[in-house]
């Protein structure tokens, strides 16, 4: 622990809020053999991060001063964003909540109740060390004119402009562009970025597509309605 009473060396760390599930779910990330660490409070989160980055942090929507989204978007002024998978767990299946949390730059959203096998299978998902499983992507830089991504430092520049993506954008642009105008299903992006054919909603990727075409520019991305995207820059 560190000075301030809080368990180091936590890879999952659960912020608690208003109806947490957290304490009924961490027997799950122990069977999972991950060490896990429940705070009380985004304060006691902070804390934590002076000693110890953990890789996933979960975080209830309705904290006791704040809310989620905050925490995401400190994280992100901190410079540590990237580092780590964060995902929110909100008590209403609404579109406007989901897109705030994921547009403030949540990998995911969940909402309450959350069923134990379901949690399972996101976890062992979110934990997945190999981020991208398509075994044609290589790990050097992809240069096309004006899209130059780089894998290994998980940086783009497009026009000569850097441009700061979220982690799941990341991915989901290095997966289109690893096969330039090949169509990829939602499904086929599911399975390669949350490692799961249903890790993700569909309207969480349009929502991933939306701002990635908001920072990239809308030429390099092409919707196949009903289908799915492709890279075509």
């Amino acid at each position: 622990m560190n000075k301030n009473g809080i368990p180091l060396r936590a890879p999952v760390v659960m912020v608690k809020g208003r109806n947490s599930q957290f304490e009924r779910l961490q027997s799950t990330v122990e069977k999972a053999k991950l060490k896990s660490a429940i705070l009380e409070s985004g304060e006691a989160f902070f804390q934590l991060l002076t000693d110890h980055r953990p890789s996933l942090v979960l975080l209830d929507l309705t904290l006791d001063s704040g809310d989620a989204i905050d925490i995401i978007r400190e994280l992100d002024h901190l410079g540590i964003r990237e580092q780590m998978t964060v995902v929110v767990f909100g008590e209403r299946d609404e579109h406007y909540v989901e897109i705030a949390a994921l547009n403030a730059g949540a990998d995911d959203y969940l909402v309450k109740p959350v069923n134990k096998r379901v949690f399972a299978g996101r976890l062992n998902s979110w934990m997945r060390k190999q981020l991208l499983i398509e075994a044609s992507v290589a790990g050097g830089p992809s240069t096309n004119g004006a899209f130059n991504l780089d894998r290994e430092s998980y940086s783009l520049v497009v026009r000569d402009k850097a441009v700061s993506l979220q982690r799941k954008e990341f991915e989901i642009i290095s997966l289109l562009a690893s096969k330039p105008r090949k169509v990829f299903s939602r499904k086929e992006i599911k399975e390669t970025v949350w490692g799961d054919p249903d890790g993700a909603r569909n309207r969480t990727i349009d929502v991933h597509i939306t701002n990635l075409r908001a920072k990239i520019g809308s030429d390099f991305i092409r919707t196949y309605k009903g289908v799915g995207y492709s890279f075509d820059g």
